[in-house]
């Protein structure tokens, strides 16, 4: 299975986070404890099971003191078996790293890091709350290399206030000229309650139309295969190789335990989420969110994640599940829409597997809801 820690603390908390994160670093000691402490526990509960991704989000994993982070992999490789471990991933955040982090971090054993650059535009970059500026996010990918971190991912920003969409290309050339080997797209997501909703509800900021949106992504999906950088899901890319294992976990719903504040686990047909209140994680209190699929919702979100790869899905297999399970009208019904669709040219089927155009790619969001 795979394994997700949730680190939860920032310098600053960005304009457009809703994320469980916080800025008391009071917090901190009290919940690398208690993550070392489940760590334990979830290990001998579940017999030391085999864990083949390790992946360490946030938040900024990269504040953990070199102390912290050795003792939280410690825990791990005490209490899992690690040893068909082929990726294990931290994120870290320009303007947090230095080169004795990093090489404390690989000689560790983390041998993939993600940078959340967002934009390579200091004004941009002032407006999400960010802390660093574009010059430093490069320095840091530079540090990561010389650190010894072969497999390295960057995050890039699209429908930020302000910006131009034809240098959100620009900037994917330039990371991408840093020999990175993955690159992650992600549209600014403002639906919850956050500063920079607020300055937009307020008339003092404006966002990009969808279709301004929607051209940037399709110069993206054009011009990064160019550049060695195919795109293997909706919003990410990476050279032949360089894919990141551990959330394609998450489209293929293979299991995996996540630990921390907010974090989510799957293992077989039960879903739960941690409290998001960080304060009371720490001490061990705090209701945890369980969810046990049925059937049908199980069998659903094969095509719901599974049509986000740019391979698809096996339709001849999902058939013969959904038939297992005494489903089949309901696959042949999702089966149905999709062939209507296709003749919009928004699916292509290549024999039994069905997967999106690239314009259906543009239009996933009301495509998939068909799944849920």
């Amino acid at each position: 299975m795979g394994l997700y820690f949730h680190i939860p603390f920032c310098l600053d908390r960005c304009t457009y986070c809703s994320f469980a994160t916080t800025r008391d670093r009071s917090l901190q000691p009290h919940t690398i404890r208690r993550l070392i402490s489940e760590t334990t526990l979830w290990g001998a509960a579940l017999g030391r099971p085999a864990v083949d991704t390790l992946y360490l989000g946030g938040g900024t994993p990269s504040l953990l003191s070199p102390a912290e982070l050795e003792g939280l992999t410690g825990a791990v490789r005490e209490a899992f078996d690690l040893s068909p471990l082929v990726e294990a991933t931290l994120e870290a955040n320009p303007g947090t790293v230095d080169l004795a982090w990093l090489r404390h971090a690989r000689d560790l054993g983390w041998d993939r890091i993600s940078l959340g650059v967002q934009a390579l535009d200091d004004t941009l970059l002032a407006r999400l709350g960010r802390i660093h500026g574009s010059a430093q996010a490069l320095e840091s990918l530079e540090l990561a290399e010389r650190a010894g971190f072969r497999r390295r991912s960057a995050d890039l920003m699209v429908g930020i206030p302000g910006q131009s969409l034809s240098k959100v290309v620009e900037d994917a050339r330039a990371l991408v000229a840093t020999g990175i080997e993955h690159l992650s797209i992600y549209l600014l997501d403002l639906d919850k309650a956050c500063p920079l909703r607020a300055e937009i509800d307020a008339g003092r900021l404006a966002l990009p139309s969808e279709d301004e949106v929607a051209d940037v992504f399709e110069a993206l999906q054009e011009e990064l295969p160019r550049l060695g950088l195919p795109p293997y899901e909706i919003s990410n890319y990476g050279r032949p190789g360089g894919e990141s294992i551990h959330n394609t976990r998450y489209w293929e719903r293979r299991p995996y335990l996540g630990l921390g504040p907010s974090a989510a686990s799957q293992l077989g047909d039960f879903r739960w989420t941690e409290s998001g209140i960080i304060s009371a994680w720490a001490e061990g209190r705090g209701e945890v969110e369980f969810q046990e699929l049925d059937a049908a919702e199980a069998l659903a979100e094969i095509p719901l994640l599974g049509l986000r790869l740019h391979r698809g899905v096996d339709w001849g297999a999902l058939r013969n599940q959904a038939a297992g399970l005494n489903l089949r009208p309901l696959c042949d019904g999702w089966e149905s829409r999709l062939r209507a669709l296709a003749k919009e040219g928004l699916v292509l089927w290549e024999g039994d597997r069905a997967r999106l155009s690239a314009r259906g790619m543009l239009m996933s969001n009301g495509i998939l809801q068909m799944f849920v």
